[in-house]
C-alpha cells in the first residue's frame, strides 16, 4: 500500500487529469521527462502514453515531481 498524496502530489495528478487528452511534459523525480498524454488512473498509479516511446506507461502518483501543460 502507497503513502497518501502530499498536497504538491495531488495538484500535480489534477493539473494531469485537466489536460483532457492534450499532449503535456511530466517530469519525475527519477529524472524522467516524458511527452505524455494522459490515459487513466488507480488509486496510486496513472496511466499515460509515452509519445516519443510510442509506449503506454503506468507511474507511481508520487513520482510525479512537475508538470508543463498549457
Amino acid at each position: 500500500v502507497m503513502n497518501k498524496l502530499t498536497k504538491s502530489q495531488t495538484a500535480l495528478v489534477n493539473k494531469v487529469r485537466k489536460t483532457k487528452g492534450r499532449f503535456f511534459g511530466l517530469h519525475t523525480t527519477q529524472g524522467d521527462v516524458f511527452n505524455a498524454q494522459f490515459l487513466g488512473e488507480t488509486n496510486n498509479y496513472i496511466t499515460i502514453y509515452d509519445r516519443n516511446a510510442r509506449f503506454n506507461r503506468r507511474l507511481a502518483k508520487t513520482s510525479l515531481s512537475k508538470v508543463n501543460s498549457k
